[in-house]
């Protein structure tokens, strides 16, 4: 180690103390260490409450009494039982057929005020056949169809079985097939499904889609009908002229309603009996827009299975209608 002899003192001592170049150095060397320390510290609490902020966000969501089986996000529910609602529904009697024609002329489907009609969807054989019915994804060249029309703006919401849905354009998917003329059921759903469409107000729009072996429009009406008084007694009437026959088929009814534009912002879906189980994936391929379905399983659990699936997919939700207490 060289020696530097000091002019006042005499003494000789190392250079690498007088060396102004070295003491710089081992600051640095100490400021690095520091800084690195700084950082490694600074990482960890922020890690550490990361994690606890995770914690405490994800600990909101979810709750201690869900069951092991049961989907969160899905709404299940117990509708009022048969007895309540036929006490409750309101009277329909059939019209004649001569009153039925004169008001299906005053008010007629075709009229300005519907979305135009798409050609394509002829009555039950076109809903079942139709190669444009195979997917939701097709929208209508038809420019009168877009979501210019400004139908749905500020709608009220709509309720089906004591089931409550948000939007303004909703579509009926129900059941007419043979088991609906037991019991009084179809008279019970002619009274919700007219009371229904009573309720929603002007500014919103309605489709419905009557299903058994086949599936066929309310009346023919495959497009939107407005919710104005005209159009609900038009409906009034079909719906009292419905005639329960033949098996469970819904799968083309819900093809008509995924090809409505605009989309329906909620589907009811109501059945009494058990379908074919691929119905469930079928609607979910053709769900892209993940529109809501409630499902309404009534007077019947046969399809319980699928009907939760349907409403689990859709985020939408399921609930059992039973039948009179013995």
């Amino acid at each position: 180690m060289e020696q530097v002899l000091d002019p006042e003192s005499g003494e000789t001592s190392s250079g690498e103390f007088l060396a102004p170049e070295s003491s710089s150095r081992w600051l640095l060397r100490l400021a690095r260490r520091a800084l690195l320390v700084g950082l490694v510290l600074s990482l960890l609490v922020h890690i550490v409450g990361l994690a606890i902020s995770a914690r405490v966000f994800y600990g909101m969501g979810g709750s201690a009494s869900m069951g092991a089986d049961e989907t969160p996000g899905l709404a299940l529910t117990r509708g009022p039982e048969l007895s309540d609602l036929m006490s409750g529904s309101i009277e329909i009697s059939a019209p004649a057929s001569g009153d039925l024609a004169a008001e299906l002329k005053e008010v007629n489907p075709n009229q300005p005020l519907d979305v135009p009609r798409d050609p394509s969807l002829s009555q039950s054989e076109n809903l079942e056949g139709s190669g444009s019915l195979s997917g939701a994804g097709n929208v209508s060249t038809d420019q009168g169809m877009g979501e210019g029309l400004g139908l749905g703006g500020g709608g009220g919401g709509a309720s089906f079985f004591g089931v409550e849905a948000t939007g303004s354009r909703f579509v009926f998917i129900v059941d007419v097939s043979g088991s609906m003329s037991l019991g009084g059921k179809i008279d019970a759903l002619r009274g919700q499904l007219t009371r229904s469409i009573q309720n929603l107000v002007e500014t919103s729009t309605f489709a419905v889609f009557t299903f058994s072996d086949d599936a066929a429009p309310l009346g023919n009406a495959r497009d939107w009908t407005q919710a104005i008084e005209e159009r609900k007694r038009w409906a009034r009437k079909i719906i009292g002229t419905l005639t329960p026959g033949g098996a469970t088929v819904p799968m083309n009814a819900f093809r008509a309603a995924f090809r409505l534009r605009p989309r329906p912002d909620a589907i009811y879906f109501m059945t009494d009996g058990e379908f074919d189980p691929s119905v469930a994936d079928e609607i979910a391929r053709l769900n892209t827009s993940r529109i809501p379905i409630h499902c309404i399983a009534f007077t019947s659990p046969e399809s319980e299975q699928q009907m939760r699936r349907i409403a689990t997919q859709s985020r939408g939700t399921y609930t059992f209608v039973p039948g009179a207490r013995p």
